[in-house]
């Protein structure tokens, strides 16, 4: 990229994609020393303060004895720290591991074997946790305390303004490993995906160029701190501009920080943007600043988006991307021409096939499985083998979503390959089912799981949510159903639930919902 390319999309420099995370923050502490980066609860850092903390951290954890590939967690609350251990990581050569903490106790010990994790940066608040790591967190100085002191570990991060700034020498590169990003673990065991500085770089470019993100964006990312933290900040580190970190999933206090630091840009699961509607914040507070609300980790409608950019006033971005593509590979970008209800088009420095169950390119408008290939492509999964090389095969990732590429380029999601069914031989789509149902207008949510019956084999189970006071049945829900859809796509079980439980990271807990036994007599309204 030339350098009036570079100037055009408000880059610091040119070329990022082989410019490690540590230099590009150096960049912008010598381009912007006094423009504000990171703004957190307590604190707001100017970009030479940034740099000046994370080469402070980057000497403790040296002086630690951590050493150049060595993993490193964090079990943290989202706060400034989390973005100060991944770039202190980057300078200095360890491998950041951020860690799901909400997961049971016995799944994040598995991720600290797995991953050979013995440093980690915690608050007192998971003590309980620390104390089920320690048959592996045996070096008690890398327990590192972040706030508050605790009972396992002997140091504190604000002991970095006492230590040396002395360096390791070593010098990251772009094709470094710097992140160990885990999957959520909706479809298994969680992997963590073998990141480098390039693929963090490239993906924060395509979302620069491709999506007009720039200099003058605030930005605040509403995703858990253990779910893609990279996209904290790596979009604003490129180009010099103001993130803001901060630990809620308020609606309230979300639309309040909106209008206290001018929020411009706001990433989040789609269902967040649905909460702040349905607890009537909008016009509390002013939040005219926004004019991007990007939406990934659910299939959005032309409907939701509509109803969104009606109350937010804002462009609404409906974005695809994964832990495996160091995030948003396909969008409706930003001053273009779009499709409502289509999951978007191809990200640039991103390159897609769709192709079919022997391998062969699906023909356009036929459903197939979706391949991703590009330099922000993670490097397979850490410690995990043949999974590894079950999804990325010849430099492309196999990304489980079934879709359907249309003659515009146009990609629309249809399905993930674990969740679809096989009714009487027959495939069944549950998007296809949940999009049915949710046009009736006492429901408000719909999920479709499968379930296992002895005589018919996989059938369609629904979860269903109403309005309040609706009186809707399962004879009424099937009804509905038979006339919109084939015999066999209509759901054979429908329970009604009080809320449809989710992960951390705001996704539908499909897992958790197939795991509760059936009722079909169930209705918690």
């Amino acid at each position: 990229m030339n350098s009036h390319a570079a100037q055009q999309s408000g880059l610091l420099f040119e070329d990022p994609a082989n410019v490690p995370l540590s230099d590009a923050l150096h960049a912008a502490a010598r381009n912007r020393p006094d423009a504000p980066s990171l703004i957190a609860a307590n604190r707001t850092y100017s970009w030479a303060q940034l740099d000046d903390e994370v080469q402070r951290l980057a000497a403790l954890l040296v002086n630690l004895g951590v050493e150049p590939g060595d993993p490193v967690g964090i079990m943290t609350s989202k706060r400034a720290e989390v973005v100060t251990t991944f770039l202190a990581c980057a300078r200095m050569g360890a491998i950041l591991s951020p860690v799901n903490f909400k997961l049971h106790h016995d799944a994040v010990l598995d991720q600290f074997k797995t991953a050979n994790i013995r440093c980690v940066l915690a608050e007192k608040q998971f003590d309980p946790l620390l104390e089920q790591l320690s048959p592996v967190l045996t070096d008690r100085d890398k327990i590192i305390y972040v706030g508050k002191p605790g009972s396992f570990g002997r140091t504190n991060y604000s002991s970095i303004g006492e230590v040396p700034l002395t360096s390791n020498g070593f010098t990251p590169e772009p094709d470094t490993v710097c992140y160990y990003n885990y999957t959520s673990g909706t479809t298994g065991r969680p992997k963590g995906a073998i990141t480098t500085n390039r693929n963090i770089q490239v993906n924060a470019l395509s979302g620069i160029q491709g999506y007009g993100f720039n200099q003058n964006d605030v930005f605040m990312g509403m995703f858990s701190v253990f779910s893609h933290p990279h996209e904290l900040f790596h979009r604003s580190l490129l180009v010099g501009g103001p993130f803001v970190v901060f630990d809620t999933m308020s609606p309230r206090i979300t639309l309040q920080l909106i209008e206290k630091h001018r929020i411009t840009w706001m990433m989040a699961v789609p269902s967040f943007y649905e909460m702040i509607l349905d607890r009537g914040g909008i016009g509390k507070s002013d939040i005219s600043s926004l004019r991007v609300t990007e939406a990934g980790g659910a299939y959005v409608s032309a409907e939701t988006l509509h109803k969104m950019e009606r109350h937010f006033q804002a462009y609404f971005m409906p974005v695809w991307g994964s832990t495996e593509t160091t995030g948003v590979a396909l969008a409706m970008p930003l001053g273009q021409p779009r499709l409502p209800g289509a999951t978007g088009i191809i990200a640039p420095y991103y390159d897609v096939r769709v192709v079919d169950d022997s391998g062969a390119e699906a023909p356009t408008g036929t459903i197939g499985e979706m391949l991703m290939k590009s330099d922000a492509v993670a490097n397979g999964y850490h410690n995990l083998p043949e999974e590894s090389a079950s999804h990325f095969v010849d430099g492309w990732y196999h990304t489980g979503d079934l879709v359907v590429r249309d003659a515009d380029g146009w990609i629309h999601f249809k399905s993930r390959r674990s969740d679809m069914l096989k009714v009487g031989g027959i495939r069944v789509y549950p998007l296809q089912l949940e999009q049915v149902m949710k046009t009736h207008p006492d429901i408000t949510e719909a999920v479709v799981v499968r379930h296992e019956e002895r005589l018919r084999g996989e059938v369609p189970r629904a979860i269903i949510t109403t309005l309040p006071g609706s009186t809707l049945d399962p004879k009424g829900v099937k009804a509905f159903c038979r006339d919109r859809l084939a015999v066999y796509q209509v759901p054979r079980i429908i329970e009604f639930w009080k809320e449809i439980p989710r992960l951390p990271n705001g996704k539908i807990d499909k897992k958790g919902l197939e795991a509760r036994p059936v009722d079909p007599l169930r209705d918690e309204r």
